[in-house]
């Protein structure tokens, strides 16, 4: 039996902390501490006794050797910075690290600012400064004749209004003018602004929950490609390892005239293949780890390397729990369908307020004081204070009722779009819910076929290898062909093996997701 994963050694290269600048590193890891090795070969035993029936099986029971783990082999990935990391680690890094969790915040501080502006529409504008006033022809004055005046005032003060379109005032001339009704506060913005507002503000806060579980369940999802980049490569190590040994047979049997060249040359073959896939696996590796320092925002020359081994089979949610009850699960704590329902409330809102609109009173109100002062001509004097104020209320029909109309059906219409968006949202759930969880049942089974062909092609492989070595001449003699068989079997078996576990582990973190939960493990899992 090939034997099982070594412990990592300290051999090149060592890790260091990753430096996140500001970021703390990470947990459980030692200045010093020996990288994780990624899986390599090991030579093929002569021989392996029967294992003692007696023996108590841990939780992993039935689970296949593994292929043999060694440190990173350096020469494939010269001059590069390797690192440790392991899942729980990862996703860890993606809450701080994300970039569009940060913009999903940025978000939230945007909805908060308009909130805080709609709950300042009570609140007046000021303007002030000075203002030149001057006035040539008749005028009526305040005993009802008319006089033909020439003369000019200074404004000095300021103005309180109920808007922020106020035009400046003509002081000297009577009640400031407002510019007909622009200096006006209404009382049905006033009032649903800020509820729609809050409904927004609680729409993108469930949208950062969101984007928090999107971000990590890629981030696992490219963990998982890492993983499966290491398993190929000690797949292809352990395939090239066997392939070797049976070149070594067959050319000492070609050698001493017991065996055909052509079939040391077919082992040459298969052992150049292997050694082609090895390269191969070694350069996808290589691509895995700077997806995942993409997403994780670190230094793009390091690589980084799974702690977990390939095949080790990560369970977050009970195998037992039906598809019915993950649904209404999924349905109560998925946080797109709070980001959905918010945006119908905020909707709603909007559509009352539009409907109720030309029915409430709107208020206007201005006040100007200070000091003013004139004379005949260009002359300023007799400077004293004063003061005007103006309040008012009004409704107003927009276009004759027209464009309140269109605002009203404007308004309808969004509310309709967004309760299509939330049965869509609804439908996608639910979708993503029962996919997850076909995937991972069907991983499941295959994971049990997968179990048992690994386990048939290692004996398969360590009886064929003990026959060969006994002699060609003798009789039951294996082929070297009938060795060659078993490798290749072996090889498929094992990535069969290794894709099934990691279908099952993206299922589970998909299934998470779905549900609504974030999708993340402890550190100690």
């Amino acid at each position: 039996m090939i034997p099982p994963p070594k412990a990592f050694e300290s051999k090149e290269p060592t890790a260091r902390p990753i430096g996140l600048g500001g970021v703390a590193a990470l947990p459980g890891l030692r200045q010093g501490m020996a990288a994780p090795s990624v899986p390599t070969i090991a030579p093929v035993p002569e021989a392996a006794g029967p294992a003692d029936s007696s023996d108590r099986r841990d939780s992993s029971a039935g689970t296949p050797p593994p292929p043999p783990r060694l440190p990173v082999d350096t020469t494939l990935i010269p001059g590069r910075v390797v690192e440790p990391i392991d899942l729980a680690n990862a996703l860890k890094l993606t809450g701080a690290r994300n970039l569009d969790i940060a913009v999903t915040r940025q978000r939230i501080l945007a909805a908060t600012a308009d909130l805080m502006q709609a709950r300042a529409l009570w609140l007046p504008s000021l303007f002030y400064g000075p203002s030149w006033y001057r006035s040539d022809g008749q005028i009526q004055t305040v005993t009802g004749g008319v006089q033909t005046i020439d003369r000019s005032a200074l404004f000095i003060g300021g103005t309180a209004a109920l808007a922020n379109t106020i035009q400046g005032p003509p002081p000297g001339t009577g009640i400031p003018s407002v510019n007909g009704m622009t200096a006006t506060l209404r009382i049905s913005d006033a009032i649903f602004t800020p509820m729609a507002a809050r409904r927004v503000l609680a729409a993108d806060q469930a949208g950062l929950r969101t984007a928090t579980n999107d971000a990590m369940l890629e981030v696992a999802d490219v963990y998982f490609d890492l993983q499966a980049a290491t398993g190929r490569l000690a797949i292809a190590r352990e395939a090239a390892a066997n392939a070797e040994a049976l070149s070594a047979i067959t050319d000492s049997y070609a050698k001493l005239g017991q065996g055909l060249e052509a079939d040391h040359r077919r082992a040459l073959t298969e052992l150049k293949h292997r050694r082609r896939d090895t390269q191969l696996a070694s350069g996808q590796l290589l691509v895995a780890s700077a997806n995942l320092v993409r997403l994780l925002v670190l230094d793009p020359k390091i690589v980084m390397v799974p702690v977990e081994p390939p095949e080790c089979i990560i369970h977050l949610i009970p195998d037992d729990i039906t598809l019915d009850a993950l649904i209404a699960q999924g349905m109560q704590n998925r946080p797109e369908l709070a980001t959905a329902q918010n945006l119908v409330q905020a909707a709603e809102i909007r559509r009352r307020q539009a409907r109720l609109r030309p029915f409430v009173p709107s208020v206007f109100m201005t006040y100007a004081g200070g000091g003013l002062g004139g004379g005949a001509n260009a002359f300023f004097g007799n400077f004293g204070p004063r003061g005007d104020a103006e309040v008012g209320l009004f409704w107003e029909l927009q276009s004759l009722g027209f464009t309140d109309v269109a605002i009203m059906r404007r308004r309808a219409a969004e509310l309709g779009i967004t309760n299509l968006e939330k049965i869509r949202t609804q439908t996608r759930v639910g979708a993503d819910i029962a996919a997850a969880f076909e995937t991972r049942l069907a991983a499941a089974r295959q994971i049990e076929d997968a179990r048992e062909t690994v386990v048939d092609a290692i004996e398969s492989l360590r009886l064929n290898f003990l026959n060969i070595r006994q002699g060609p001449q003798l009789p039951r003699s294996t082929r070297p062909i009938e060795v060659l068989q078993p490798i290749q079997a072996l090889a498929q078996g094992r990535l069969d093996y290794l894709d099934s576990v990691l279908s099952y582990n993206r299922a589970q973190f998909q299934l998470k997701r779905a549900i609504g939960q974030q999708p993340s493990i402890a550190p100690d899992h």
